[in-house]
């Protein structure tokens, strides 16, 4: 290649990373905190503005009630983000997810440039980023993430030092792997292992690795795992949950014997396909075709496959299954779709993969640009009524996808110099990422407006910190959220009985206020005086949404009783 060449080439790949990282943080920091908490969500958010209000960052609690459920890195890492915008709001409890997004992003393309290209590793990273998937947990506030970027960063870091055998290169490993369980689980440790055996046995390497300076350095990050729960144990003074006891309960327990979450043995081969839309059609001829043509594999690509394998076996063997566990497996998955883009060899599979995901593509657009006729016909037959702004989004987006679409055959050489990305896959590239981000950062705020929870919370607020924590109750159990909206500076009473909730209607004195949730209500209204039967106010509902389960109600009482 002669200078000149070369440096447009340098030139179109600085271009290429400039865009795909714009993107990436466009795409993943835009309206974070628009969103009121949702599921899990209040439960991180209360724990951390609990520890802020006690000055005790080791013992987690949800309503004062012990509560060591995950580590403490994952309440540390939203403590962290309060202290540095001076805020403990949605914003706060996302910023560490957004942030370990950003993380797996970066050691997704790493690792496909070391291992085969540029190319390779550019493609899985937009394949990842605008994954459905990856999108919505990174702009959720849990610690799936953080777990990610551990595992990721992990196998990141052994293909950098691949083949070293000094404590350092050991250390760092299972350094970043013991702090990213610290944020979840023993997953952060599990999984990086099993991804790397196998190169370590297909490169004859194993032997190397039964070294001293391999066990030290593993001593050496169990003491830095192990220390925030020796320390949160010796300060217990009656904090009656033990984080090591939980681990036990939350890793080997539940993998082995379960007590909840024990969904079908096959559910992951749902999930995943789900969950990795829209890319699911090429992930499909991705596996179909990498199967197919494994004699063929270099050694890089036959270690993908085995490792990716033993990923989903890892999830699936566990008696526990949720739909996220199997996030650790989505940057192997989009690293061999990439691979499947850049082979030469499977050039008629190839074709095919890319003519069905330009279906579902342009598909997807064609709803959006139809959705000025599509969405009164729903309107009429569930009473859905959008927001205002939804059909024009959805017309903006379906014509700029479209746009994307119709210039990968007009002007393709354009649009891969601009991405650097060869081919139609520009074209897949930019749209996708035009209607996965549309909907992140446009739509999926402008549907907040069915969601009642936060504004009902709200509302409900000054009155409770007019009367303070002893004359606001919970029905049945905590309810981290409204702890969370409430902000009261002291425990909320739950009343688990009829008694409990008699007694403190009629014998604490003055107002008082009651929460519960719209599916314990029809269990209140069976014991419940006649004068207090219907709830005060409710949260909003809409039409299509179960009326009973779909809301939180309250009733605020004065203080005559009534």
């Amino acid at each position: 290649m002669n200078p000149s060449a070369r440096s447009r080439s340098e030139d179109t790949c600085t271009y290429g990373r400039l865009i795909f990282w714009a993107a990436a943080f466009l795409v993943l920091f835009w309206g974070i905190g628009h969103r009121g908490l949702w599921g899990p969500e209040g439960r991180w958010a209360e724990i951390v503005r609990e520890m802020f209000l006690t000055g005790d960052f080791f013992h987690p609690a949800i309503n004062w009630q012990p509560y060591f459920d995950k580590p403490l890195f994952t309440y540390w890492a939203i403590a962290l983000a309060k202290v540095a915008s001076g805020r403990l709001d949605e914003w706060a409890v996302r910023v560490p997810g957004v942030a370990s997004g950003l993380v797996t992003l970066w050691c997704t393309v790493y690792i496909g440039r070391r291992l085969w290209s540029e190319g390779v590793g550019r493609v899985a990273g937009w394949i990842l980023l605008t994954a459905y998937g990856f999108l919505f947990w990174a702009r959720t506030g849990t610690a799936d993430m953080e777990n990610l970027a551990a595992i990721t960063l992990a196998v990141a870091w052994y293909v950098a030092r691949r083949g070293r055998t000094d404590f350092y290169s050991y250390f760092v490993f299972y350094l970043i792997c013991f702090v990213g369980a610290q944020f979840k689980r023993l997953t952060a440790l599990v999984v990086p292992l099993a991804v790397i055996f196998p190169d370590i046995l297909m490169n004859k390497g194993w032997k190397r690795h039964l070294c001293p300076s391999n066990l030290f350095a593993f001593m050496a990050g169990l003491l830095v795992y192990l220390f925030p729960f020796i320390y949160a144990a010796l300060t217990a003074n009656g904090y009656s949950e033990n984080g090591l006891a939980m681990v036990f309960q939350e890793n080997i327990q539940r993998f082995f014997r379960p007590f909840d979450h024990r969904e079908p043995v096959y559910v992951y081969l749902y999930y995943l396909p789900v969950l990795f839309l829209p890319w699911t059609p090429l992930l499909l001829f991705a596996i179909y075709s990498t199967v197919r043509s494994y004699g063929t594999l270099d050694t890089n690509g036959r270690w993908l496959v085995i490792a990716t394998l033993l990923v989903f076996l890892f999830f699936t063997l566990s008696g526990s299954r949720r739909s996220y566990y199997i996030l650790p497996i989505f940057p192997f998955c989009a690293l061999m779709v990439a691979l499947f883009l850049d082979r030469g060899g499977a050039d008629g599979w190839k074709r095919a993969g890319i003519t069905l995901q330009m279906g579902l593509i342009s598909f997807v657009c064609i709803i959006e640009l139809a959705s000025p006729a599509i969405v009164p016909l729903i309107t009429e037959r569930t009473g859905f009524v959008p927001p205002a702004g939804l059909v024009p989004s959805m017309v903006v987006l379906g014509a700029a996808a479209t746009v994307a679409l119709v210039s990968g055959r007009l002007s393709a050489g354009l649009l891969s110099l601009c991405l650097d990305i060869r081919g139609q896959v520009a074209a897949l590239v930019l749209a996708t990422a035009i209607l996965s981000g549309g909907y992140f950062c446009i739509q999926q705020n402008l549907l907040e407006a069915f969601r009642t929870e936060r504004p009902f919370l709200l509302g409900l607020k000054a009155e409770a910190a007019r009367l303070g924590p002893a004359h606001v109750a919970l029905y049945r159990k905590n309810i981290a959220d409204a702890a969370f909206y409430l902000d009261l500076a002291g425990p909320i009473r739950v009343l688990r009985t009829e008694g409990e909730v008699i007694s403190f209607l009629e014998e604490v004195p003055g107002a008082k206020i009651l929460l519960a949730r719209g599916k314990d209500l029809k269990g209140l209204e069976a014991f419940l005086p006649e004068r207090w039967k219907k709830p005060t106010v409710s949260a909003r509902i809409v039409p299509w949404r179960h009326k009973r389960t779909a809301r939180l109600v309250a009733w605020v009482i004065g203080g005559d009783g009534s």
